[in-house]
């Protein structure tokens, strides 16, 4: 069975573990040469040299444990919470700015054609949400020109939902010939 390693994760242990070794070393020889110099007299007491060994051995434990603590966890947990704020393959590339564009060209085209209606100008946003499948945006609209009905103009509300993979949404309210 031929096991693939995952050379993202593997090559920074090696680096981390290589790093701590160094350090850990250089700790050690530079404690070792104090200890060299000393006259050979033991004064009865913990001396810096000894001290500033068990730093370094506590510094060394700790580079390691630093070296095996479970990058990949944190790694995990990092995609995770990148790819949970998106709602599939299509809501990756849209902004806010865009799915308002969309809606409002939407909108204004959906009570042109299936209202009826010869004019047709969304004339607020009032409301951008970000849900968990894409944007939902609230506004306003403006519609004059029906050949059916005996007062030319009217206005309303409608909402529009759109996650980025194919057309928005629309739904209006207090529109005429419009749901």
């Amino acid at each position: 069975m031929n096991s693939m390693i995952d050379k993202t994760t593997f090559t920074p242990k090696i680096a981390k573990g290589a790093l701590g070794t160094v350090a850990a070393g250089a700790m050690a020889l530079a404690c070792a040469t104090p200890a060299l110099a000393d006259d050979g007299r033991d004064r009865g007491g913990i001396g810096a040299g000894e001290i500033i060994a068990g730093a370094a051995v506590i510094g060394g434990v700790a580079a390691l444990a630093g070296a095996f603590d479970g990058d990949r966890h944190r790694f995990d947990n990092r995609r995770f919470a990148y790819n949970h704020n998106r709602a599939g393959p299509g809501f990756r590339n849209v902004r806010p700015r865009r799915a308002i564009n969309r809606c409002v060209r939407a909108a204004e085209r959906q009570a042109r054609r299936f209202g009826g209606w010869r004019f047709a100008e969304v004339t607020q946003i009032r409301d951008v949400d970000r849900t968990r499948f894409g944007f939902r945006i609230r506004g306003r609209i403006v519609v004059e020109g029906h050949p059916a009905f005996r007062r030319n103009f009217d206005r309303g509300r409608f909402t529009c939902r759109f996650d980025g993979r194919g057309r928005p949404f629309v739904d209006f309210r207090g529109v005429r010939g419009l749901r």
